[in-house]
């Protein structure tokens, strides 16, 4: 398989030490009077941490931990302006009495620390959920709801009329709040995004037909929106690239309206690998969206967004003139502190953003976002400060016990590791080495560093046993043993056997995935480039399923069709052999037969804790995390790896 994997995309966490380096990202920018400290923009995005319709405690300790770390601007999550237009069931409503004092604590709280903060406004139109709103949807023009049964409603002129003074009145709360500005959002197929897209608008009154009549909606509310604020506050909207003529908009609005920013995205819910790219995407996609907005507008800042996950990338489009801004929106979600790391020219120590797309995935399941690198994401409330001095143990260097041994060692512990193969990252750095997953290597390779920074005593090729963890005497033991393949027969592989193998198999494969996740999809995909032969059979259930939440099914089925792989989909596994599979076909029973000279089972793996009950025998303080608690995602090992050592108790499910 070496053969194979030379083809793996570089990864590099560049360690910058040019003093000059980021002199544009860090440069301020006044706007409307308003002093920008950097270029670093924290975009907005539903965090889903609202509590009954205001932002509490929670939301305000995420946003003001950013602000801490040294963005330069916030834009809050949006804020629906009509009872028909939100999405979650956490979504924010103004018309609430208890809205203003709750937000103009975010807003105080975040101008301690130096950030300008706006608010958002939006109806999410198409896209806005039925199920939270209790209403139909609404969309410019009749048309099939985009992901479900019903159709949507074609607003009518008493309805703009709602629509409108909707924004005034979001607008006037935001501003008895002490917000700096608003943001309208006009992209990702919302409503007034519908409006300026010929392909959605077929309405034959003003706000159809041609050009600056499918813009009129766009302008009646700007218009509305800077007469409610008044002349001192910052006025924005965001479109996506995902509209045909968004440059021709960018220009209309600039040119019509009393604007002082535009953020360019990408895509749509019709796009989403667009819209928040997954990982396997290019860093800084989004740039060249931003960049003819740029140049064909004047007086006005232009904001680029789109995997701009590292301060070289951000520094890079400001160089290349392409924006005047850059969001770095999940950058700052991994890592609230990276304006500061980055002024300080300490790079290597940036958490970085793999795009794992946890965050997102969690929001479309309507739970608050997370993050698979930062598991403060959410609890920054609850933060303990350093200064304990306990002795902890960890035993293996999968990710969660380097989120153990990491965290344990950030709070002031004493920490061995203790790991039994060469080198630590356990299967997450063996899954790195899958077309498109190489950035899980960054997962492994920041937490290595961290730990060497942090004077952790790492000692690999060692597995001590019950007795030798005993005579150090640690206050925790933390057992991340982690997991391994359930057997299905003897003869069938598991990925980890491909990837360890000196070249590819030769002949017809069968890939049976039971997860319906990266490791499956990405093992078919390696075995098929360049050769073909690979069947992929999804036995859990639609191919890929666990991609979609997270906007990555799209990018994984692209490249699946490019390797040349088969797909099987509707089957249940009835009998996995070393030669062949044997299907079920899930509506009426039917078996199918696959031959195969190679069959490889994805499957589920068997916690490996046997440690565990041994050490507490023993007397000691033990508990295991990750996979060797229950096999489960990698979010999940990080996740348990930090909460064991904060709490020194078994860790708890996330709310």
């Amino acid at each position: 398989m070496a053969n194979v994997l030379q083809t793996r995309v570089r990864v590099n966490t560049p360690s910058v030490v040019n003093p000059d380096a980021f002199r544009r990202l860090l440069a301020p920018l006044t706007v409307r009077g308003h002093r920008l400290r950097n270029r670093i923009v924290l975009a907005a995005h539903t965090t889903s941490f609202g509590q009954d319709g205001v932002p509490g405690a929670r939301a305000r300790a995420y946003y003001e931990a950013r602000a801490a770390g040294g963005v330069g601007l916030i834009v809050m999550e949006p804020l629906p302006v009509h009872r028909t237009g939100g999405v979650t069931p956490q979504n924010y409503r103004f018309e609430d009495e208890r809205f203003v004092p709750a937000l103009r604590a975010v807003v105080d709280a975040v101008h301690a620390h130096g950030t300008t903060f706006v608010s958002q406004l939006y109806h999410l139109g198409p896209n806005a959920d039925d199920t939270a709103t209790l209403r139909e949807r609404w969309g410019p023009s009749e048309r099939a709801v985009p992901d479900g049964p019903g159709m949507l409603h074609a607003v009518d002129e008493v309805e703009i009329a709602e629509l409108l003074h909707g924004h005034v009145r979001a607008a006037r709360a935001a501003v008895a709040a002490g917000v700096d500005g608003l943001e309208c959002m006009f992209a990702y197929d919302t409503l007034v995004d519908g409006f300026m897209a010929a392909r959605w608008n077929q309405r034959d009154d003003g706000y159809g037909g041609p050009f600056p009549n499918r813009m009129r909606l766009a302008r009646e509310i700007l218009g509305s929106l800077r007469a409610a604020i008044g002349p001192d506050r910052l006025l924005g909207v965001t479109l996506s690239a995902g509209l045909d003529e968004y440059v021709e908009a960018a220009e209309h609005l600039a040119s019509e309206c009393d604007l002082d920013y535009i953020a360019i995205g990408n895509g749509s819910y019709d796009a989403p690998h667009l819209l928040i790219p997954p990982m396997g995407t290019e860093l800084g996609m989004g740039i060249a969206c931003a960049a003819p907005v740029k140049a064909r507008t004047s007086g006005l800042a232009v904001i680029a967004e789109g995997r701009i996950n590292h301060p070289d990338v951000a520094e890079q489009a400001l160089r290349d003139g392409a924006c005047d801004l850059v969001g770095m929106t999940r950058a700052l979600i991994a890592d609230p502190e990276l304006p500061q790391k980055a002024a300080r020219r300490d790079v290597s120590t940036i958490r970085p953003c793999i795009a794992d797309n946890l965050c997102i995935a969690r929001r479309i399941r309507k739970f608050p976002i997370a993050c698979l690198q930062n598991p403060e994401v959410g609890f920054e409330a609850e933060i303990r400060a350093n200064g304990r001095d306990r002795s902890v143990v960890v035993i293996g260097g999968g990710v969660a016990g380097l989120e153990a041994a990491r965290h344990a060692a950030e709070l002031g512990d004493t920490v061995t590791l203790f790991e039994r193969e060469d080198d630590v990252g356990g299967q997450v750095r063996v899954l790195a080495r899958l077309p498109g997953r190489e950035e899980f290597g960054l997962v492994v390779d920041w937490r290595r560093r961290e730990l060497a920074r942090l004077g952790v005593d790492v000692r690999s090729r060692t597995a001590p046993s019950a007795d030798e963890i005993a005579e150090l005497g640690p206050d925790l033991v933390v057992v991340a043993t982690g997991s391994t393949p359930r057997p299905s027969a003897e003869g069938v592989l598991t990925p980890y056997d491909v990837l360890a193998a000196d070249s590819p198999p030769e002949g017809a494969v069968v890939v049976v995935d039971e997860e319906g996740n990266h490791k499956g999809l990405g093992i078919a995909e390696l075995l098929a480039r360049d050769r073909g032969g690979v069947t992929l059979v999804a036995v859990s259930g639609p191919v890929g399923a666990e991609l979609t939440p997270a906007f990555a099914l799209p990018l994984a089925l692209e490249r699946l069709l490019a390797a040349g792989v088969q797909v099987v989909e509707g089957h249940a596994a009835a009998e996995i052999g070393p030669r062949h599979v044997l299907l079920r076909r899930r509506y009426d029973g039917a078996t199918r037969r696959l031959e195969a000279t190679v069959v490889v089972d994805a499957g589920r793996q068997e916690a490996r804790a046997d440690l565990l009950p041994i050490l507490r025998s023993r007397g000691l303080a033990a508990v295991a995390v990750g996979d060797a608690r229950a096999p489960r995602q990698i979010a999940d090992a990080i996740r348990e790896g930090y909460a064991a050592v904060a709490s020194g108790a078994p860790p708890t499910v996330m709310p």
